[in-house]
């Protein structure tokens, strides 16, 4: 869009006001001047992340003079691509990246007598990023059921797309925490907590994520040849951005990139040649889903994977220290108690405990010396430094165990089944119930953290 005087409609609206963070009406070509403009000095790079797909080379008309793909060369069109991944480097922060969605194409003028030749644009593309310092990182499959070209003789109807990830150095923002989902755990989770992440299984790179069937869509704001659904913009917006960070697309077709990065808490910004896709994209599109939606509460499951993961964590430290040549004569049982727990993902560690490794007042001093020399070994090595827990362990005599609980109902765990609290004693009760055990086989656990977990009880 451009004013009287044919300056672009971005010209003279400053960065710092609400109304530069949309989609602009202009060429994917003349993204240098959109970006200085919105730069604290034209020096300083400041996107976070750009999520685009550019023009399937001669595969569509989007209805514009002068437009990239549709009535250039093929050489010429990666030219273009060329440019402008070189002017999105230059804008990208170090710690940024770009995500390019592309499709493999059938050549339009095969050589007479020949099969077209299949073309693979997301490769060839992926060669231009490199070119000028891209660094391609990953490749996703996209698995969206309807896509450009349909099926041709000799051609397999296609049912995906690549997104390609690019990054710029090596200090690039990912953020896999985010997209975990516990939805398909292994029945062994509740013995072997630890061997689970607690927010599930890392994300793979097959995403299915269906496209909707256009001629159903009310909102004609979406009715575009390569239209982005929602949850793919989330997810790359998600792996690759923070709260506060630009998003941009050179190439915003209906504007779901800049919808999406808005709503998730980004700065959303995008570039685009057809004066009617921007024009829905005011008029409908950017009044919807402007309000970020509520965070997911944290999942039973999370809950009692990190649950799980405590409990047992005093259960493996006893069987070091008996596997250090102390018995279960001389400890008694380990109390556990929950300092934090961290209920979002944290590369730090999950939560923090305090273990009281308690002890029959009949272990003299030399041996308790020597067992809290063995306790402070035993913490630093797998596997318990595998646990991802901040755990403070210390010794207490069975005498004092009343004090240590400090008033707390605490539930009792037996026969190594910390996902199982066979009773809850009272702080009073507790000596006299350890007493009353004697010398089991295995450490009980005591701790004021309560779980009965089924083994065949899912989540």
């Amino acid at each position: 869009m451009v004013d009287a005087a044919g300056a672009p409609g971005w010209a003279g609206i400053d960065a710092s006001e609400s109304a530069f963070w949309t989609v602009h009406q202009g060429d994917a070509r003349d993204v240098d001047n959109l970006l200085s403009g919105a730069a604290a000095d034209k020096n300083t790079p400041f996107l976070q992340t750009t999520i685009t797909s550019p023009p399937y080379a001669t595969l569509v008309d989007y209805g514009s003079d002068n437009q990239i793909g549709f009535g250039q060369s093929y050489e010429d069109y990666l030219e273009s691509c060329k440019s402008i991944f070189q002017s999105l480097y230059r804008w990208t922060l170090d710690t940024g990246s770009m995500w390019v969605v592309a499709d493999s194409l059938l050549e339009r003028r095969p050589k007479k007598g020949k099969p077209s030749r299949l073309v693979p644009l997301p490769f060839e593309l992926a060669a231009q990023a490199e070119s000028v310092g891209w660094i391609l990182r990953e490749v996703v499959i996209w698995r969206k059921d309807r896509t450009r070209p349909w099926s041709h003789r000799g051609k397999l109807r296609n049912g995906f797309e690549y997104v390609l990830f690019f990054v710029k150095s090596n200090n690039y923002v990912f953020n896999e925490d985010r997209l975990r989902d516990t939805g398909n755990l292994k029945s062994w989770w509740v013995k072997y907590p630890e061997r689970h992440n607690p927010w599930g299984m890392s994300p793979d790179n097959v995403w299915e994520i269906p496209i909707p069937v256009q001629g159903s869509w009310n909102d004609a704001a979406f009715r575009h040849a390569c239209p982005f659904p929602p949850e793919l913009v989330r997810r790359m917006v998600l792996l690759s951005s923070n709260e506060g960070d630009v998003v941009f697309d050179p190439f915003a077709g209906s504007g779901s990139v800049v919808n999406g990065a808005t709503r998730e808490g980004r700065k959303g910004l995008g570039l685009e040649l057809n004066q009617d896709y921007v024009a829905r994209f005011h008029d409908q599109v950017r009044l919807e889903n402007q309000v970020k939606p509520e965070p997911k509460p944290v999942g039973l499951m999370t809950q009692r994977l990190l649950e799980l993961r405590m409990l047992k964590y005093p259960k493996e430290l006893a069987k070091q220290l008996l596997r250090g040549g102390f018995t279960s004569g001389q400890i008694n049982a380990v109390l556990m108690d929950v300092k934090s727990v961290n209920y979002k993902p944290a590369r730090t560690s999950y939560g923090a405990i305090e273990c009281s490794v308690i002890i029959d007042d009949g272990v003299t001093e030399a041996d308790r010396e020597r067992l809290l020399l063995l306790l402070q070994d035993v913490m630093k090595k797998a596997p318990l430094s595998k646990y991802g827990l901040e755990a403070e362990c210390g010794l207490v005599r069975a005498r004092d165990v009343e004090r240590a609980i400090d008033g707390k109902d605490v539930s009792v765990y037996t026969k190594g089944r910390t996902w199982y609290a066979d009773l809850v004693l009272p702080s009073h009760e507790v000596e006299g119930w350890i007493r009353q055990a004697g010398t089991p086989t295995v450490v009980p656990v005591l701790s004021p953290l309560h779980v009965q977990q089924s083994l065949e009880e899912s989540l």
